[in-house]
């Protein structure tokens, strides 16, 4: 029988044959499961299992793409002849240079764990049986709404230039929204791990966390508003910093669509952050020792005391803008498309606690989490801030209700003034609190 690498080769070979100059393809074989937790209860359970193969085929730069939901021989040779076809049929794309020459690269260890994928469908439906159990001994009135989840499966990626490549991974998660309801008085939390070893999972305690959290943003009051500091959670950081790097991605830049336009090489942020990639972490959640088109990752500082490094390229934008390629190609399953992304991100730590980040502060907000993603084209954000407390006088005074960020993604990360030493740690990645001054915050009635 056949590997899943074999099946991506006789598709390439067959697009070429077909004509195509060039031409890649990416299998998978996969099994999913998930089990899904709604208003308290077990809503369902659900086993997937994906296979298939995706083709991309170029001639004179124009390209076609076909995919199958099969690991046949004949159906990969059939989409492999479709995608040259395609392609012959297309205008041509002066950009489109060549494919990436096979590298060398290294594999990294922990991304399978025999654990995980040997996990009964019966254990993820337990963990959310345990989560509803924890939240109803915080607060019996509680409604719990999440799920858990487990995947292991292998991937090839094959190219008429001779890159081969099959390798294979596991990842499991839980995450759990807790909500309490006490005359119309509403808090609502969640908290979440996910990991590749089971080992580093810790699915006790999180539909307990979730619902303790949750008690705190009973109560939440109006404020008024104003330009003042912001303390940013672990969480909240994430989705700050993680969206200016995903906006680094050149593909938009080259399109005119991204803010990020112009910036690389200068200073973004404030002088304290750096964030760096990391790609090589064992049995990190984003771990990979090559992109998205076989091409070796490489461990970096995207953000070097507040200057952007680089932008994101793969193989075709590099080309485009005849510069290296930065190896940050990404394929998704069987999808023939290839984007743009990134590998693990961590935030290197200050030297102070987030304790000391909101001592000083007289009057400020602190968010856990919110949506602090900026608009892609112009990086405005307009964000509710949905779980937050007001700061007074150096304490956490109260939960806040009705209340909005209104600022620019790069004068949010230009006003950073301290980054926490203390930090949320997931598989591969490590994200501290940042206390960013002169925010307009609006208040709501």
């Amino acid at each position: 029988m056949p590997s899943i690498l074999d099946i991506a080769q006789i598709a390439v070979k067959a697009a070429i044959d077909a004509g195509a100059e060039w031409a890649d393809a990416a299998a998978v074989s996969a099994k999913s499961v998930d089990a899904t937790v709604e208003n308290s209860s077990m809503r369902e359970c659900e086993v997937v299992r994906d296979y298939g193969v995706g083709v991309r085929a170029f001639f004179r730069g124009g390209m076609g793409s076909a995919g199958t939901s099969s690991l046949d021989e004949e159906q990969a040779r059939t989409v492999g002849r479709q995608a040259a076809e395609m392609a012959r049929a297309t205008h041509g794309d002066p950009f489109f240079i060549a494919l990436p020459e096979p590298q060398p690269w290294d594999d990294v260890p922990g991304r399978w764990d025999d654990a995980v994928a040997g996990l009964p469908a019966e254990t993820v439906v337990q963990w959310c049986q345990m989560g509803i159990e924890e939240a109803r001994s915080v607060a019996p009135e509680v409604s719990v709404s999440g799920g858990a989840g487990f995947s292991a499966g292998e991937k090839a990626i094959a190219s008429s230039t001779g890159v081969a490549i099959q390798s294979r991974g596991t990842s499991v998660d839980l995450s759990f929204m807790s909500v309490v309801n006490r005359n119309g008085d509403v808090g609502a939390y969640f908290d979440y791990d996910a990991a590749r070893r089971l080992e580093d999972l810790v699915p006790e305690g999180i539909g307990r966390k979730a619902t303790e959290q949750a008690l705190t943003f009973l109560g939440a009051r109006h404020i008024g508003g104003g330009r003042m500091p912001l303390v940013l959670g672990p969480m909240a950081v994430s989705a700050l910093v993680g969206s200016v790097i995903a906006s680094a991605n050149a593909e938009g830049i080259q399109r005119k669509r991204s803010f990020m336009a112009g910036t690389e090489g200068t200073a973004i942020a404030a002088e304290c952050l750096t964030v760096r990639e990391e790609p090589f972490v064992p049995a990190g959640l984003s771990s990979a020792g090559v992109d998205g088109e076989g091409q070796p990752k490489m461990a970096r500082a995207l953000i070097a005391n507040g200057v952007l490094t680089t932008y994101l390229h793969n193989s075709y934008t590099a080309n485009k803008d005849k510069v290296q390629d930065t190896c940050h190609a990404t394929r998704g399953g069987t999808s023939a498309m290839v984007g743009i992304g990134f590998s693990n991100l961590q935030i290197v730590p200050g030297d102070v606690p987030e304790a000391a980040l909101i001592a000083d502060i007289k009057e400020g907000l602190y968010i856990n989490y919110g949506g602090l993603q900026p608009d892609g084209a112009t990086g405005d954000i307009s964000a509710t801030v949905d779980f937050g407390f007001k700061i007074e006088n150096g304490q956490l005074a109260y939960p806040i209700a009705t209340t909005m960020i209104g600022s620019n993604a790069l004068e949010m990360l230009r006003n950073i003034v301290a980054v926490s030493s203390d930090y949320r740690e997931e598989p591969g990645t490590i994200v501290p609190s940042l206390r960013i001054d002169d925010v307009m915050v609006i208040g709501g009635q």
